[in-house]
């Protein structure tokens, strides 16, 4: 069975607060049901270990993503988003599920 991504790391810089962020969480989504577009909604930690902690999210992030989803829809999400050559995600890394 394929590993599941449960983040996207990528160091940034919050614009609104100046400090780094490096570890995004889709927090929720909405599908058109047209099949023309959908939005993911990410929150965005300073560190994976931050959000492991409780912290609370620096950053919040919407982003329009061209299509809808096929088969399992948070996967289908991060892997759009890594792929967007437009998007502030593009090339981030894919954090895995570790398996149990």
């Amino acid at each position: 069975m394929p590993q599941k991504i449960i983040a996207l790391h990528k160091p940034l810089i919050d614009e609104g607060t100046g400090a780094p962020v490096t570890h995004f969480v889709i927090s929720q989504y909405t599908i058109v049901v047209d099949g023309t577009k959908s939005q993911a909604v990410l929150q965005g930690f300073v560190s994976a270990d931050a959000r492991a902690a409780g912290r609370k999210p620096l950053a919040h992030r919407a982003v329009d993503l061209v299509g809808t989803p096929e088969g399992d829809t948070l996967q289908w999400l991060y892997t759009a988003l890594i792929a967007k050559p437009d998007g502030e995600l593009a090339g981030a890394a894919a954090v895995f599920e570790e398996a149990t």
